[in-house]
This record gives C-alpha cells, structure tokens and sequence, in this order.
C-alpha cells in the first residue's frame, strides 16, 4: 500500500526531469493547511515543520497553516450551534489569492456529519464541498492531498451520548459517529485515484486500539474530538511516513516530552503560530463574527525574524 501511494505521489509531483520540486513533496513550494480546529491548533503541523526542518536545514520550506475552528467542507451546521458552522468555500478565495499556494493540505470531516447518525444529505453535502475544494485548488494550478478525518472517541462523551433521537449535536453526539460516519466518510476519501489520499483515520484508530489493549483508559482524544499532543504527533508521524518514508519518528512519549525543552521546536512552533493567526485573519472569516485585517506585512516582519533565529541556530546545530 505504501508503495502504491508513493507512485501516486510520483505521478502528480514529478516531472521527466525529477527537480528538488518533486523530489520532496512539501519543500521548495508555497504549502497550504486548510481544516478545522484540530488544523487551528496547529501541533501536528508543528511537529511536521521540526522534523522537515532538523531532516532538510538547507531546503526551502514554506507552510501557512490556517485551520479555522467550527469549520466544515460541506456548509453544514447544527441547530444548537452557537452560530452558523463557518464554512471553508467562504473564505477559501481569499486563501488560494493571498496565498497563492503550490500545494494544498486539506483535513475536514469531523464536524461535517454534525455529530449525527448518517444521513445522505449531508454526506451529499460533504462530497459535494470536496469536489469544490478540489476543482478550485486545481483550477489555481495547485495540486491537493486529502486528508481523512481523524478519530472521535465516544467513551469520552460516554455521559452525552444519545442513539436515536432528533437532537444530536457536538454536546450530545450520536453515540456511534466513529464507526458508522466518520469511517464513511474517510473510506469515500480513498477512492479517490487522481487525488493523493493520507489515511489519519485507520491510522489513528490502530494505534489507540494497541495502546486500550495495554490500558483501557487510554485514548489520544481526551475530549472525544481533539486529539492531545500525542494524538497531533501520530498525525504528524502518519503524514511524513507518507511523503517522507526516509524520516524514521519513533513511537516513543518521552520524543514529545523532550521537544518542550528544544529550543528548535518552540521557535518552530512560536512562528507557526504567529504565521498561522496572521494569515487567518488576514484571510478573513464568519464565526460568530466578522474577522478580517488588513495588513499582512507586521506577520511576514515577524516571520522573517523568526526565520532568522531558526537558521542561525540551525547552523549550531550541523
């Protein structure tokens, strides 16, 4: 399966004449992560950008990560929401314009079946925003990889959770939306054949399945939605597994334990923070309200600065 996902990934990014462009599939391009707020959080990206960085200190890596909690693909939303859900096809001509990336990541799913039962509206919905998100990706002369959604673990909720019932929503989730919408949804993703596919959701599930059968209160999902630093590593490991099958991440907590005292990591992550809310605002979005800036030079200031500090210490470092 590997295999046949890396000739994928040959196929769309390399040219007859294999340039630094193909040969590594997220550096010497403008790279952009598109989701919701597990995207927003930003750890898994976090631990992508350190480890591309420590792999490749002399390649060019350029990643603006704007995941917009709430967010969906399908424009879907819950009565009980406190607003309407914000819905990535408003914003996402500003994205591809302002940006103008090379490359899109994109993760949605988790909050497009409103943490109900399958229904075929909404999966209609969420098919529809994909092949949306796709065409325009495309038409900008980007290419795109999908990534499934990541896992809802119900025994966090196991107090909210309701079967049957009109009134689920993501404070009282529909009691099997792992297995039954989650999985839908992620296995329709990889049918895609033009499309490169990264399956976080079997992944994920694997791995906390290994991990309950030493403790049973395990989980990589403390809140049954958002995957804790744990969780955002193993979506990081999943990715660069996939692009970068010569990185080798250990399954070890002490590795994310110890990164908290790498000064590498904190200015990584400082930047990808401070990039990530300036170009979402700057983007512009609805949650709730109206957010939208003006001026992105002060982030691109900040950014060249921190730039600056992870190469001089990059060069320590060699």
């Amino acid at each position: 399966m590997k295999h046949f996902f890396l000739i994928a990934i040959i196929v769309l990014f390399c040219s007859c004449n294999h340039s630094e462009k193909d040969l590594y599939p997220l550096h010497n391009k403008k790279v952009l992560i598109l989701g919701n707020s597990i995207t927003e959080n930003g750890r898994y990206v976090d631990f992508i950008e350190y480890y591309l960085r420590k792999n490749y200190p002399e390649k060019p890596l350029d990643i603006i990560s704007v995941g917009l909690s709430s967010e969906t693909v399908s424009g879907d939303s819950e009565p009980d929401h406190g607003f309407p859900r914000p819905w990535v096809h408003n914003r996402l001509d500003n994205a591809l314009n302002y940006t103008k990336p090379d490359l899109v990541l994109a993760c949605y799913g988790m909050n497009d079946g409103i943490y109900s039962e399958l229904d075929s509206t909404r999966f209609n919905n969420y098919k529809k925003g994909i092949y949306k998100l796709k065409d325009k990706v495309e038409a900008q002369g980007a290419k795109i990889i999908l990534l499934t959604p990541t896992i809802f673990d119900a025994a966090q909720k196991k107090d909210y959770l309701l079967v049957d019932s009109d009134t689920y929503s993501y404070n009282t989730p529909y009691a099997y939306y792992n297995k039954e919408v989650l999985k839908t949804y992620a296995n329709w993703l990889l049918e895609f054949e033009d499309v490169p596919v990264i399956d976080l959701h079997s992944y994920l599930s694997k791995i906390q399945a290994e991990f309950k059968q030493i403790d049973s209160a395990f989980t990589l999902i403390p809140d049954a939605v958002h995957p804790n630093e744990t969780g955002h590593f193993f979506m990081a490991k999943k990715i660069l597994n996939d692009l970068y099958p010569e990185i080798s991440l250990e399954i070890d907590y002490s590795e994310v334990e110890n990164l908290k005292e790498d000064s590498l990591y904190n200015l990584v992550r400082k930047r990808r923070h401070i990039r990530s809310k300036g170009w979402r605002d700057y983007i512009g979005y609805e949650r709730g309200e109206t957010v939208k800036t003006n001026d992105i030079r002060p982030t691109i200031d900040q950014v060249q600065e921190l730039d600056k500090q992870i190469g001089d210490l990059l060069e320590t470092l060699k």
